[in-house]
């Protein structure tokens, strides 16, 4: 089975940051965002990837390669014009040729149970079928399906069905449905091709279920993306630092080995120093991320912010 990561956006609602860098490659407790999707999906099965690059393509090839090494192919293809979530999709067909694929946004950490979904779309013999969390808050878009779980409408158009939950951008597709966008331009795949689907009462099902969804999309949801990982993980949180004797240290905290601790300074709890950051004698780091190559100066406090080597974000 192979798989696509959708990583050819603006990162607009990222800004500033995505200023510095594409949003799939922001710095996540050492490694590209966008890695933690194909974690998930390798572990689920998935041998091969394809992403599709926008903003800097070849400085995401470098970090993504690099985390995958040898361990998973990851192949990509450049859209000089962005093409959207259908066209992007449309524009990899070559790559789906063998089979059933899964596709995931590059902006969000999600974990669920695959092997149920994945029976579950054989079973329903659907040509897509999106992956629905409940939405209790009703914060995101609502999908709406039958008893079935064939998809009925999205947003204010329900069709027949009842509200299931919100879409991930996980999602299980057949190579023929490829065929239902259009070639060569601009799509939304939920505008443009399923939605005419589904008024045709086409294969295309909601499949409910439940776990781990976390949005990295604006520079808030970034910082308490992080730091809600940082706490799952505290126990294997990297130790200071070999130059970081005498630092005060509160966990949870996530200290790159390749980062320099000057003596004095005071980390934590909630604080992320990745590699190749700075934080300066005196200086205190709470709540907040300090990005490869940020200084943070001798006596300075830094508390719910981003600091990077260009700009401070600071994160209400």
């Amino acid at each position: 089975m192979r798989g696509m990561i959708l990583a050819a956006g603006l990162g607009t609602r990222l800004r500033p940051l995505s200023y510095e860098l594409p949003k799939p490659i922001i710095p996540v407790l050492g490694r590209p965002l966008c890695t933690y999707n194909m974690e998930f999906l390798a572990k689920a099965g998935v041998k091969a990837f394809v992403l599709n690059l926008h903003r800097q393509p070849k400085l995401i090839q470098q970090r993504v390669t690099g985390w995958a090494g040898k361990k998973i192919r990851v192949d990509y293809t450049v859209e000089p014009e962005i093409l959207g979530t259908g066209g992007g999709i449309r524009n990899a067909m070559g790559f789906f040729s063998s089979g059933t694929f899964a596709t995931a946004n590059s902006d969000t950490v999600v974990r669920f149970p695959f092997g149920p979904a994945l029976s579950f779309h054989r079973e329903k013999k659907a040509q897509a079928t999106l992956v629905l969390f409940p939405d209790p808050e009703k914060r995101y878009t609502p999908v709406w399906t039958d008893d079935t779980g064939r998809i009925t409408g999205f947003g204010s158009d329900p069709g027949s069905g009842t509200r299931s939950g919100f879409y991930t951008g996980f999602q299980i597709v057949e190579p023929g449905l490829l065929l239902r966008i259009p070639p060569g331009r601009a799509t939304c795949i939920i505008r443009d091709t399923y939605t005419p689907l589904v008024k045709e009462r086409g294969p295309v099902f909601g499949y409910v279920s439940s776990g781990y969804f976390r949005d990295f999309g604006s520079p808030a949801d970034y910082l308490s993306g992080t730091l809600a990982l940082l706490s799952e993980r505290s126990a294997e949180s990297a130790p200071p630092a070999p130059s970081a004797a005498g630092v005060r240290i509160t966990p949870p905290v996530y200290i790159s080995p390749g980062a320099k601790i000057s003596p004095g300074a005071i980390i934590g709890p909630d604080a992320v120093i990745e590699e190749g950051a700075a934080v300066a004698e005196g200086a205190t780091v709470t709540r907040s991320i300090l990005w490869p190559g940020a200084v943070l100066g001798p006596g300075q406090a830094l508390s719910g912010a981003i600091l990077t080597p260009r700009r401070l974000v600071p994160v209400p």
